[in-house]
């Protein structure tokens, strides 16, 4: 036997007593279902109009631009970003790059202070002084480095780094680039899209034909691809700064800074607030001051533990991929027919020791042939009885004295290697040509052009008349004794 519930009835019972007869709420409920659907669609439609709005106005943005936003400004001044506002600031000729870590930093950076004799900014100071006196030395003609290297840089940020270069208008003829398997193999750096460099310069040039080695997984190449087809999102820092500009030109507008009121320094800021902008880079943030052997060797630090860190867990994606950039590099030096030299930079036998030594031997033997497969020139200038622990800032940094000796070491393999022999002597002549024709245009700037100054004296005075002059023509006898002019016939 089944137990069913009673079926209960509910009844509406009047002031009276009389009861009536069940209340029927289906109308009721038919009416509010028609509302909520109706509402329903209503926001599904104000949906659809709100995205194929944004579609629409982006695309429109696409093909017209109402804002002119300069690409090299950026909220973040870091080490790429001073890399290229000194670049473009300057107008000069480069016919050598150098690319690199931080290995390559030091070892600029402190063999130019000691060779120059003075303190040097790195923010500002991108050359390379004591290279360039040794490639003139070796191969005749005019040498002028631009230093590129970048502390931390990977392949892939020195891929993109020499093809943001190029759009400067400023190319090199050769480029050296110092490499060392922290490069390869950082435990840090999870994706290629992770450094400092590529935030900036993905800003800078187009990323579509790196774009299979950028990402490993599939929401990066989703935000990739929003980035790169969506305006609003494309152009997303320079909303946030175009914002913040007009945020600030108002605040001045409404409370104007007192006269003789000084704003707040970084420096100052920084010291009222520890963590404002961190890692960010201002004049005199970086120093390098010239230092004897014996300050050297008292500055020395031991740093194993953080490469300890870096050398943890070796990723071999993260390997192939920044092989994968080494190519691309090599692909955009062959298509501008720039002379690329990779160099293994020194790093010392403790450090070699963290990573373990068939480690380090078979990151060389892959250097090796990567060189091979590509035709280019790679040195191993990696000599343990070369350097002592004296010529170091650290296991892997050199310092002015090391650095001095890596570069003597650099040009002799450059003078014994026919192809970098010649392609350096090219690189020379060809600079010191440009700079002999810029100085003669420069030094006839302002000679006597007659047909100048003949539009200049009739935009002055109106048309010239021969009859108004007062003194001879000259011509190719008239400043010859005894010759005779051609208005008058009389000698002078």
């Amino acid at each position: 036997m089944t137990l069913a519930a009673p079926e209960i009835k509910t009844e509406t019972t009047t002031a009276t007593g009389d009861r009536r007869r069940p209340a029927d709420h289906s109308e009721t409920v038919a009416y509010g279902s028609q509302f909520l659907d109706r509402r329903k669609r209503g926001r599904i439609s104000a949906f659809a109009v709100a995205a194929a709005l944004f579609v629409a106005v982006n695309l429109a943005f696409s093909f017209y631009t109402p804002f002119n936003f300069d690409p090299f400004r950026f909220p973040y001044q870091g080490w790429s970003w001073w890399t290229f506002h000194d670049l473009r600031a300057k107008a000069e000729l480069h016919n050598v790059a150098l690319l690199g870590s931080s290995l390559m930093v030091s070892a600029v950076s402190n063999c130019d202070a000691n060779y120059l004799k003075k303190q040097l900014d790195l923010t500002g100071y991108h050359k390379a002084s004591y290279l360039d006196d040794q490639l003139r030395t070796a191969f005749g003609g005019d040498f002028n480095t631009y230093n590129l290297s970048a502390p931390g840089q990977m392949p892939s940020d020195a891929y993109l780094t020499l093809k943001s270069m190029l759009i400067t208008a400023h190319r090199p003829d050769v480029v050296v680039y110092g490499v060392a398997p922290r490069d390869f193999i950082d435990s840090r750096m999870a994706s290629p899209t992770d450094t400092e460099p590529f935030r900036f310069l993905n800003r800078l040039v187009n990323t579509d034909e790196c774009a299979s080695g950028l990402f490993r997984d599939p929401l990066g190449r989703l935000d990739w691809f929003i980035n790169r087809n969506f305006y609003f999102s494309h152009h997303s820092v320079d909303f946030q700064m175009l914002s913040a500009d007009t945020i600030s030109a108002a605040l001045d507008r409404i409370t104007p800074v007192q006269v003789n009121t000084t704003a707040y320094s970084y420096w100052q800021r920084q010291k009222l607030i520890p963590f404002y902008k961190p890692g960010e880079i201002h004049t005199q943030a970086i120093m390098t001051q010239p230092h004897t052997q014996a300050e050297a060797i008292a500055a020395w630090k031991d740093n194993t533990a953080d490469y300890v860190e870096r050398y943890s867990h070796p990723d071999k994606h993260t390997f192939r991929t920044q092989f994968y950039f080494l190519r691309k590099l090599v692909q955009l030096c062959r298509q501008e027919r720039i002379e690329l030299i990779l160099v293994n930079m020194p790093i010392a036998k403790e450090n070699i020791a963290v990573l373990k030594p068939q480690a380090y031997l078979n990151f060389v033997l892959t250097l090796k042939q990567f060189a091979f497969d590509q035709q280019i020139t790679a040195f191993d200038l990696n000599d343990f009885m070369h350097y002592a622990k004296s010529d170091y800032h650290d296991y892997v940094h050199l310092n002015g004295f090391g650095a001095k000796k890596f570069f003597d070491s650099l040009i002799y393999s450059l003078t014994l290697t026919p192809r970098s022999n010649v392609a350096f002597r090219m690189a020379g002549q060809e600079l010191a040509r440009q700079n002999a024709h810029a100085n003669a245009t420069e030094a006839n700037a302002n000679a006597i052009e007659t047909e100048r100054l003949q539009e200049k004296l009739q935009r002055a005075f109106g048309p010239l008349s021969e009859g108004d002059t007062k003194i001879p023509a000259l011509h190719s006898d008239a400043t010859k004794i005894g010759a005779r002019t051609v208005k008058d016939g009389g000698g002078l």
